[in-house]
This record gives C-alpha cells, sequence and structure tokens, in this order.
C-alpha cells in the first residue's frame, strides 16, 4: 500500500516538472518581470542569399509584466559549420541611431536598454551578405539564436529568444549542410506536453483506486 501511494506521488511529480519544462526560456516565476519578443520565434529565414543582398527585419520588445527592467540582447550560433556566420554583418538600430554596425561574430551586446512596465520599443535589425565573399561561400548555412534577457532589480530574470537561418544556395566546391535551417521546437514541446498529461492522469488513476481499495 505504501508503495502504491509513493508511485502516485512520483507520477504526480514527474507530470508536473515536465508541465514546466513545456517553456523553459522563461526563468520568471512571479510574473513581475516579463519580456516578450514579436515575432516570436523566428526573426531571420532567409534562402539564397547573395553577395551584396541584405535583409531588414524589425524586433518588438515587450515589456509585459508588473515591473520595470533592463534587457540586453546577445547572439548564439548553433549548428556544426560558422564559416559563413562569421563573415555575415549585422546592423541594430533603434528609431534614434545605430547601435551596432559589425560583424556577427563579434557582437557582443547592447549596453542595458531600460523598458518600464507595459511599454515596448521597436529595434531594425538588418543581416548584410559581405560583398568581396566568393563562390567558397556558396551552399552554406549560418544558423544563429537572438537572446533578449530582462533583469529588475531583484535579479529576477527572463529570458526569450528568437532564430535566425541564412542560407547562401548555390553549389561551391567546399559547401556544408547543418541540416535543417531552424530548430524544430513545435513537436518537442507537443510531447513534453502529452507525456506530462499521460503521467498526471496515471498518477490520478492509481490516487483514486487506492483510495477506493482503503474505504
Amino acid at each position: 500500500m505504501k508503495h502504491i501511494k509513493l508511485l502516485a506521488l512520483i507520477l504526480l511529480v514527474i507530470s508536473a516538472f515536465s508541465m514546466y519544462i513545456v517553456n523553459p526560456s522563461s526563468v520568471s516565476a512571479s510574473g513581475e518581470i516579463t519580456i516578450d519578443i514579436l515575432p516570436e520565434e523566428v526573426l531571420f529565414n532567409i534562402d539564397n542569399m547573395k553577395p551584396g543582398d541584405w535583409a531588414p527585419r524589425s524586433v518588438v520588445v515587450q515589456n509585459n509584466g508588473i515591473l520595470d527592467f533592463d534587457y540586453f540582447i546577445s547572439v548564439r550560433p548553433y549548428g556544426d559549420s560558422k564559416k559563413l556566420y562569421n563573415e555575415l554583418l549585422l546592423e541594430i538600430s533603434d528609431a534614434e541611431e545605430i547601435l551596432y554596425n559589425g560583424k556577427l561574430q563579434d557582437f557582443n551586446g547592447l549596453p542595458a536598454r531600460n523598458l518600464v512596465s507595459s511599454s515596448e520599443e521597436t529595434l531594425e535589425f538588418t543581416v548584410r551578405f559581405p560583398e568581396h565573399l566568393g563562390n567558397e561561400f556558396q551552399g552554406l548555412n549560418a544558423n544563429f539564436y537572438l537572446l533578449f534577457t530582462a533583469e529588475g532589480e531583484d535579479d529576477d530574470t527572463d529570458e526569450q529568444s528568437v532564430a535566425g537561418a541564412v542560407s547562401s544556395g548555390g553549389s561551391g566546391g567546399s559547401s556544408t549542410s547543418d541540416g535543417s535551417p531552424l530548430p524544430s521546437t513545435a513537436t518537442d514541446i507537443f510531447n513534453f506536453l502529452l507525456i506530462g498529461i499521460i503521467l498526471l492522469m496515471a498518477g490520478a488513476f492509481i490516487y483514486v483506486y487506492n483510495r477506493k481499495r482503503a474505504l
């Protein structure tokens, strides 16, 4: 009997944990610090980019929490090949000035930007393919995340990310492929949610069955 109760408790704890990790990027439990990014998942998804091409995108950063915060922007590459990533250029600007203009790989973040509660601001991101790059950069992919991290006065934090993928197309002599240019997160989220529901139902069934036997 004790073993059945323990098993039911373990299943309930596991199911609750699986529900939590459905959204691992949000680390603010209280909701006091809440940063949201539009678009939500993908900022750049560019195919067949060529030397001299550029791609502008707008990002809306929102403070949907109840406290003001400072937020920071960083970039994180992923994938096996970083040859193209190391050469791409990035420009970031707001309504008043250019905040960064240089290589994507050299971007080390911006100074803290303050955003008061229930407000938002728009930043412009532009990726450029340098004109001087030759045929050896054909057929390559550059994959990366842009991370937006909000920090409150009490070290409460929240983080969101958007993905970027640039493909140069073509079939150069040293072309490589990183596979799918964008991460597939929807399937993982669905799987975690399904596992959580199954475990929760199993735990509830064992608990009810155990209670009936005890009567």
